[in-house]
């Protein structure tokens, strides 16, 4: 039965990639470049594991934590839908044991591109040169026990994340975890880089540090076992076996709390606020007049602070991303281009889906017969309320904290035209590619590789401007760029803003058949 059921998982996969030629696409390409960039990641291994010097241990040792963490953090980070989401409310339909159920979905997880390019990658020290025929079997095996190893974890942490999303405290300490592990992934490799200049000392300790962590330890156990230490081999061994054995584990718990319905929304609340007490428009939209604007900002943003883990999760996260993408450009590009990227990235992370968090409630918005456009001018709205001053606080701080406080004023106005670029294509991405946030119809992965087109555009876009700005800085003030990129911006989250709206007035049917199942 587990094998059937990671069939199914394949086949749903494989037919959901033919619903499109777009589909189709993106399944080539996405094992293509799966197999490339394994057979690259393998290569590496392979050449840092030739020289038999410490600091190549301890960048092999890097790459695995840094594939395992991958493996952790972007289900969780990333609200772009994938084809390998797990979805306990579709298990429970079938009559299989937790066993079954976790092995079946296992299995066909492992036949998927990213695991593929993970084996190939924890293989290569089956390429290396200088060692014998038992550390390259070795080096096979790590890289199977360190793809199931990846599977195994990614899997249960998303299953367990799902879980804790069911109720209101599970959510806020998920959303805040999930933070914190974003900011450390960005933190550590400045507190790593002083410890990689002196692999010699501190490195060395690092690497021992390392080789006894899961991912490290399958990384360590060839090596380990050249230097004819079999015991410290199987010790490895054992903590790799013994963490994959924890996953599974609470992967299952997972979804048997889920089946059985234990969860905090399952258990009625003695303490309910009386309904005269709430008040659905907030203070700050009260100023305007009542309309379907007014009502979807007001719901828009009651999702952000009050009612949808994902959403909050945008809030959080928005800012940490757009901290993460100005602090590595602002020493080399200068803080005017930086934070316009920081502003872009931030945008995009909430304006790519703005239907996403209404679920079955697009239907009903539908048949109200109010005007959609309307209600993607309330959503703006309602994003642009936390936007703006966040993007304005990111400029002002990084400006101040690089020593850099002189470029401020031309910095918000470059973060000004990268916000409302992130807007114009968010509006027109949302009524485009529309899909629900939290069950997602339709072929994931042809939407999610529209979410990443649009990204990849409002990205280009901001590189174009600054291109031109450098070749035309001789001749053309900057100060004369900027402001033509401002109102060129202006314009264009106009335009795309009206023609959404008019898109989603003459088609409703498409918003609706994007939340509906089939």
């Amino acid at each position: 039965m587990a094998l059937v059921l990671a069939r199914l998982k394949l086949a749903l996969q494989i037919g959901g990639a033919r619903a499109s030629s777009l589909g189709i696409v993106a399944f080539a390409l996405a094992w293509a470049l799966g197999i490339l960039g394994g057979l690259a990641g393998g290569f590496l291994v392979a050449f840092f594991d030739s020289g038999g010097s410490p600091f190549g241990d301890l960048l092999v040792l890097l790459l695995f934590v840094a594939i395992f963490g991958a493996w952790i953090v972007l289900p969780i980070a990333t609200p772009v839908p994938t084809a390998n989401i797990i979805d306990p409310a579709v298990l429970e339909q079938y009559p299989l044991s937790r066993a079954q159920q976790v092995t079946g979905l296992l299995l066909g997880g492992l036949a998927s591109p990213a695991a593929a390019a993970t084996f190939l990658t924890a293989a290569g020290g089956v390429a290396a040169v200088n060692v014998g025929i038992g550390e390259r079997v070795v080096a096979v095996a790590g890289g199977v026990l360190f793809t199931v190893l990846c599977v195994a974890a990614s899997s249960a942490v998303r299953a367990l994340f799902a879980e804790a999303l069911s109720a209101r405290r599970g959510r806020d300490v998920a959303v805040i975890a999930s933070t914190l592990i974003v900011v450390a992934l960005y933190v550590l490799p400045h507190l790593l880089r002083p410890l990689l200049g002196a692999a010699e000392d501190a490195g060395a300790i690092l690497v021992t540090i390392l080789t006894w962590t899961p991912p490290g330890a399958v990384g360590a156990m060839g090596y380990v076992l050249e230097t004819g230490d079999v015991v410290g081999t199987l010790a490895r061994l054992a903590v790799v076996v013994a963490t994959i054995a924890v996953a599974l584990l609470l992967w299952g718990l997972a979804l048997r709390l889920h089946v059985r319905g234990r969860t905090a929304r399952a258990v009625a609340s003695g303490h309910h606020r009386s309904a005269a007490d709430l008040t659905l428009v907030p203070l700050v939209l009260r100023v305007l007049p009542t309309g379907p604007a007014l009502a979807a900002a007001s719901q828009h943003l009651r999702y952000y602070f009050f009612r949808a883990p994902r959403a909050a999760q945008v809030v959080i996260l928005g800012p940490v991303v757009g901290v993460m993408f100005s602090a590595t450009q602002v020493h080399a590009t200068g803080l005017t281009f930086a934070v316009a990227v920081g502003a872009v990235a931030m945008g995009s992370s909430a304006l790519l889906n703005l239907f996403g968090f209404d679920g079955r409630g697009v239907e009903l918005t539908v048949q109200t017969g109010g005007s959609l456009a309307s209600v993607l001018r309330g959503k703006l709205l309602a994003v642009s309320l936390f936007l703006v001053p966040g993007v304005a606080l990111l400029t002002i701080g990084l400006g101040i904290a690089t020593g850099m406080a002189d470029q401020i004023p031309l910095a918000l106005v470059s973060a000004l035209a990268g916000l409302l670029l992130a807007f114009a294509v968010g509006a027109a991405c949302s009524a485009w590619n529309p899909y629900d946030q939290e069950a997602p119809q339709g072929d994931r992965s042809t939407i999610a590789v529209r979410m990443y087109l649009a990204f990849g555009l409002a990205f280009a876009l901001v590189y174009l401007v600054g291109w031109l700005n450098t070749s035309l800085q001789p001749a053309v003030p900057v100060e004369v760029v900027l402001g033509a990129a401002l109102v060129l911006s202006a314009i264009a989250a106009t335009l795309s803003t009206r023609m959404s709206g008019l898109f989603l007035d003459r088609h409703p049917e498409r918003l609706l058949a994007a939340f509906t199942p089939r």
